[in-house]
């Protein structure tokens, strides 16, 4: 017994030293995203059940050196503490450093990494240049990984190796016995701790059962999310209804009578990296002094109050600004492996108008998949860091500087026959936030390191707009500016699970005054999904397209947006928030007057209607959504060959 006894000992020590190890990673991952967790009073509950999934990963990635005792006398093998000491060091410390990277990257995606981190790492060399960059910014990560892995070390000697395991073998057959047993009954807990107790294993959407949906990331374990998320596809899952009862129709029949432009205009539409509403002085008069030029073009701009991206990543802003396709999966469309489906996105559509097309992002060429992902979509024509004449004006990390890229594109664009289509995608106000030398001492700065590199970005657009005014294309075309996602803010609002999502959608032409079109549609939910239909509709085209999105000029539309975060679905439809982890209703919420979601009114019977409103839509979004990339019915051409197929 005293042989077992000692085992069991054995075990439960290496057990809680992981366990501790693991706690504090998740204590510095809240303290360094606190702005987002603060206004919770659940974090202690997601401290003690994190401790659920920590104990997956410890038993799942450190099996052999758990279960080990219990199938051999280890002290019978010379070299076994060693090979322990060196498995439990070297296993763990990866482990360890996920979750810390997660410390810095969770302010980006607002979710813990999933296994798609490593598609993002591997995709063009960006990483790696700005690896040296990463550990100077953020020398506290490598840091805390040391001390952390020290700290292991120390554990490790005072209470593992001084543990003096019994070998006593005077009833070998007796002790086997209890082996037998032992073993049986620890790999059962090991199993239950793995696979759960219920009819569906652990997964991601587990946590939810014991934290609020604004606590799941803190509940969670980046390894545990990375490994639930391993060769896993987004495949479909959710069959709520049968067709005919489907409360959505992604396939839209634009039916435009516009007279507002005489002749099809260009189209440009701009994507400014990281501009959060809150950096931009238009919507928030505490940053006057960041953005004086992209102030002065809203004011004369088509605004919306309530506008927000589809994703939390650069790679999810492209397909649903172009394809009308939000991010509603783990995985980023960009990077499953369903990205070769059949598009027909806007570039595909205006082509068939006589536009030309072209893509303009100053990075190095293969960043994000933007190169890849814009020819799917249909543009013809892709300028990038190796397109740009000179490197001379590389920054050193990303790519060109904003400044004289926009000058470039400007340049290119005086080349196209009218009328075009562009994306221009500005770069600067990427991590690492740097500016040009010699602005540097001009451009503000701001409370936020960010700031300086988003003055840098506004006074490339006014050097941009101020040479572009003389070229002959210029009056006759229509800007849409927006953003791809937020990051980094000061307002609470802005770390809330809407304000997350608030970016600026404008469109505005110089030769007409489109704000005179705002007392119409300000209020209207937008999207980076809707910008689709809605440029269709702007620039007088009737045809049906394949879009998620909606036009907001038309009344008759479901005025809503749909966002994914955390492993939640979230819809607004008019006044209300609605959210869903794709089995039950979580919350209903009136974010217009209650805008951090904190009074949740799902069980009062007035706004039961509202939820069953909200549910049947979201669901069959949902559907619908998984339905059309899994079966490839992006493309009108392709649904009419599925379906002729079906009827033979």
């Amino acid at each position: 017994m005293k042989f077992l006894l000692s085992r069991i000992y054995y075990l439960l020590i290496k057990i809680l030293i992981l366990v501790v190890i693991f706690q504090i990673c998740r204590v510095l991952f809240f303290l360094f995203n606190i702005n987002f967790f603060s206004h919770s009073s659940s974090i202690l509950k997601s401290f003690l059940w994190g401790t659920r999934f920590d104990l997956w990963v410890i038993i799942f990635f450190n099996a052999p050196i758990l279960l080990i005792p219990y199938i051999y006398n280890i002290q019978k093998v010379s070299f076994y503490s060693k090979f322990e000491k060196l498995y439990i060091i070297t296993v763990n410390s990866i482990l360890v450093l996920f979750n810390l990277i997660d410390i810095e990257y969770y302010k980006f995606t607002l979710k813990r990494s999933t296994f798609d981190l490593f598609n993002l790492i591997f995709t063009g060399n960006d990483t790696w240049v700005l690896l040296p960059r990463f550990i100077l910014d953020f020398w506290y990560i490598p840091l805390g990984f040391i001390l952390i892995i020290m700290f292991l070390n120390f554990l490790y000697k005072q209470l593992i190796q001084k543990i003096n395991l019994c070998t006593n073998a005077t009833n070998n057959f007796l002790n086997l016995i209890y082996l037998i047993i032992t073993f049986i009954i620890i790999s059962g807990i090991f199993f239950i701790i793995i696979r759960g107790t219920k009819l569906r294993p652990v997964n991601l959407m587990s946590a939810s059962l014991h934290a609020p949906h604004n606590l799941t990331a803190l509940t969670l374990n980046t390894v545990f999310s990375m490994a639930k998320t391993f060769n896993k596809e987004e495949e479909l899952k959710h069959k709520y209804f049968i067709s005919k009862d489907l409360k959505f129709n992604y396939i839209k029949i634009i039916k435009s009578d516009s007279l507002i432009f005489k002749q099809k205009p260009n189209i440009i539409i701009i994507i400014l990296e990281s501009f959060s509403k809150e950096h931009i002085g238009f919507f928030n008069n505490t940053n006057k002094n960041l953005t004086p030029f992209l102030d002065s073009l809203l004011k004369h701009s088509l605004n919306f109050k309530y506008s927000y991206a589809n994703g939390r990543k650069s790679m999810e802003s492209l397909p649903s600004i172009l394809a009308g396709l939000p991010s509603l999966t783990v995985t980023p469309y960009i990077f499953s492996k369903h990205a070769s489906n059949n598009l027909e996105a806007l570039p595909t559509i205006l082509k068939k108008y006589g536009y030309t097309t072209a893509f303009f992002h100053g990075g190095t060429n293969g960043t994000m998949g933007f190169d890849v992902f814009a020819s799917m979509a249909g543009i013809d024509n892709y300028y990038g860091r190796w397109q740009y004449p000179s490197q001379k004006d590389y920054d050193g990390y990303w790519g060109i500087w904003d400044e004289p890229f926009l000058q470039f594109t400007k340049k290119v664009l005086d080349t196209f026959k009218q009328p075009f289509f562009s994306v221009i995608y500005t770069l600067t106000s990427h991590h690492p936030f740097l500016v040009p030398e010699k602005y540097k001492k001009i451009l503000p700065k701001g409370n936020q390191k960010i700031h300086q590199s988003i003055a840098y970005t506004d006074y490339a657009l006014r050097k941009f707009f101020h040479s572009a005014k003389n070229s002959r294309w210029f009056n006759n075309t229509l800007f849409i500016i927006t953003a791809d996602h937020t990051y980094c803010a000061e307002n609470p609002y802005y770390y809330s699970n809407i304000g997350a999502f608030s970016v600026p959608i404008a469109f505005y032409s110089p030769s007409i005054n489109l704000s005179a079109f705002s007392k119409y549609t300000y209020h209207r939910l937008i999207q980076h999904c809707d910008i689709f239909p809605t440029i269709c509709f702007l620039i007088n085209i009737n045809d049906t397209i394949i879009t998620f999105g909606k036009n907001v000029f038309d009344s008759t539309e479901c005025n809503y947006t749909v966002n994914f975060i955390n492993n939640y679905y979230i819809l607004q439809k008019d006044d209300f928030a609605y959210t869903f982890d794709g089995n039950k209703s979580m919350g209903l919420y009136n974010f217009k007057n209650d805008s951090m979601l904190n009074n949740n009114l799902i069980n009062l019977p007035q706004y039961t209607p509202i939820k069953n409103t909200c549910d049947s839509l979201l669901k069959s979004i949902l559907q619908i959504y998984e339905e059309a990339i899994v079966n490839n019915k992006l493309s009108l051409k392709n649904i009419k060959y599925k379906n002729k197929i079906a009827k033979m």
